[in-house]
């Protein structure tokens, strides 16, 4: 009985010290932290810094510069822009910043004679036709180097012809119009209105409609936000001004010159464009001065110590405008 006891309370004993040891191995092996975790705490401390540098009025502040004045693609104040981004850019703290040239084809409107629509009788006397420039902003009135209302890569000549509206230019709207009403396009100028599809889609439906040109206008119902006024009490499109942009269709191939070219290697890419039709007070700024703030905050940082875990690239690129033509020169090189 006694043998008994004595094997019970070494039984015990050993059951004792092996719970101990087990618990204070689970309490060490769950409560180190791990190599994943002690990443994510690190990266989220980061996070929470980068969020916290960064300044709504240093972005407002961005914006007001980079609207000042028109910077169109391939015009020399847009150079002067992309200068201006590079030296701050260098002063963020980015370990390097460069500048770099690409030869591409643009497209640009003959500002001694602005193209222009009319309206003319059986007699061949024009009896309406529309303004060259649009009325300036107000306090902008003795800004220079606005560029007439056109699009870009637009074909040349002077076509005459009878007007169709055909709605948004899109396939359906020809088909309906041609299927349905009986309405030919051939040899006429078709009009529609922005919105659905990219406008070099419209221009590229009635070529193959057999239409001899085409207008494009942006209709209040697409370009009006209700309970906004238009400029300069709110930010809706005034009636006197006009959509720019290009109507080149080439699917984001580039250079119309030299489309096509293989990207480069995988980054952390960060970038917008810089190029603007006029000012660019929304499109593209407000992105520009958003991407500006990033570089100055992890400038700001790496100046600090902090170093990413990848190459981060920030870029500003040109020609945007015309058919994303600065970014895909970039990523062909």
């Amino acid at each position: 009985m006694g043998k008994n006891n004595g094997l019970c309370r070494w039984a015990c004993l050993f059951v004792m010290v092996t719970a101990v040891f087990l618990m204070g191995f689970l309490i060490g092996w769950y409560g180190k932290p791990t190599e994943k975790s002690t990443e994510f705490n690190s990266f989220q401390s980061v996070r929470k810094k980068f969020l916290r540098e960064m300044k709504a009025e240093n972005i407002r502040e961005f914006l007001r510069e980079f609207t000042k004045l028109p910077h169109l693609a391939g015009t020399k104040q847009n150079l002067f822009l992309a200068k201006q981004i590079l030296t701050q850019w260098k002063d963020f703290g980015l370990d390097s910043v460069d500048l770099v040239h690409y030869d591409v084809l643009l497209s640009y409107p003959n500002e001694t004679n602005p193209n222009y629509i009319s309206i003319i009788d059986e007699h061949g006397n024009e009896i309406f036709n529309t303004s060259l420039y649009e009325p300036p902003p107000n306090g902008n009135e003795n800004i220079t180097n606005v560029v007439p209302p056109f699009n870009a890569f637009s074909a040349q000549g002077e076509p005459e012809g009878d007007l169709v509206y055909v709605n948004y230019g899109r396939t359906e709207d020809f088909f309906k119009l041609e299927g349905e009403k009986g309405i030919n396009c051939t040899d006429k100028i078709v009009i529609a209105r922005y919105g659905k599809i990219f406008r070099g889609n419209k221009v590229k439906n009635a070529i193959h409609a057999g239409a001899k040109g085409i207008i494009l206008f942006s209709d209040p119902a697409d370009y009006c936000a209700p309970g906004v006024d238009v400029y300069p009490d709110g930010w809706n499109l005034p009636g006197g001004g006009a959509q720019r942009g290009n109507v080149l269709n080439l699917n984001g191939a580039g250079d119309p010159l030299t489309p096509g070219y293989p990207a480069k290697d995988r980054y952390v890419i960060l970038g917008g464009h810089r190029d603007s039709w006029v000012f660019g007070g929304i499109d593209p700024s407000t992105g520009v001065a958003v991407v500006h703030e990033v570089a100055r905050s992890a400038g700001k940082l790496m100046k600090e110590g902090w170093r990413p875990r990848r190459t981060i690239i920030f870029a500003s690129w040109d020609a945007e405008e015309f058919g994303l033509l600065g970014s895909t020169e970039w990523a062909e090189v």
